[in-house]
């Protein structure tokens, strides 16, 4: 397979930015380098083109991904951002995805309202993160359903065959954030 299928998926193998390429003594840039007896560098090419033709073409599930910006977001004494601001983030990042989400549950606490609760897993193709040199962090948000979904946790442990430069995916498990803690949307007066 000489073409690749979008210029949203490059054709190449490796992404030398991403191993570095000062470091050759580890992973697939290394010369006494195995690839194992059933996932060779021929069948992980075949894995990415089946997997970039089911995110791109197939599921066309995208979401907008925005990182937090630290610098621009205001803190009070304790290192939290500020009630009156919230949190600052960069502009979106357009990623493909699966989405396993779990059903919106509310609460009636004694609080000013009903509360909503939502879970949900966003499993992303690490070569799209590495492509767009996004890498989801802790904090970040994901835009889903024209709801915000604040990233819990970064799970980046699916190895094929357990072998760690044979990672496919990147999995974000997130809760449903409030539109008032975030600094993105311009609220209604």
């Amino acid at each position: 397979m000489s073409n690749h299928i979008s210029p949203q998926y490059p054709s190449e193998d490796g992404f030398p930015e991403y191993w570095t390429a000062e470091r050759k003594d580890v992973g697939v840039y290394n010369k006494n380098y195995l690839p194992g007896r059933f996932f060779s560098r021929r069948d992980m090419r075949v894995l990415h083109s089946i997997n970039a033709e089911l995110f791109g073409d197939i599921i066309e599930c995208v979401v907008q991904v925005f990182k937090i910006a630290a610098s621009e977001t205001t803190t009070n004494i304790y290192g939290e951002s500020s009630s009156a601001k919230g949190k600052s983030f960069y502009n979106g990042v357009d990623l493909t995805c699966i989405v396993e989400r779990e059903d919106i549950t509310t609460e009636n606490g004694n609080r000013f309202g009903p509360d909503r609760n939502q879970s949900v897993a966003f499993r992303f193709r690490e070569r799209d993160c590495i492509t767009t040199k996004y890498f989801p962090e802790i904090g970040d948000l994901v835009l889903y359903n024209e709801r915000y979904h604040e990233i819990d946790n970064v799970v980046q442990e699916q190895l094929l065959g357990g072998h760690p430069d044979k990672s496919l995916s990147i999995v974000v498990n997130t809760h449903y954030s409030r539109l008032s803690r975030i600094n993105l949307v311009e609220r209604q007066n």
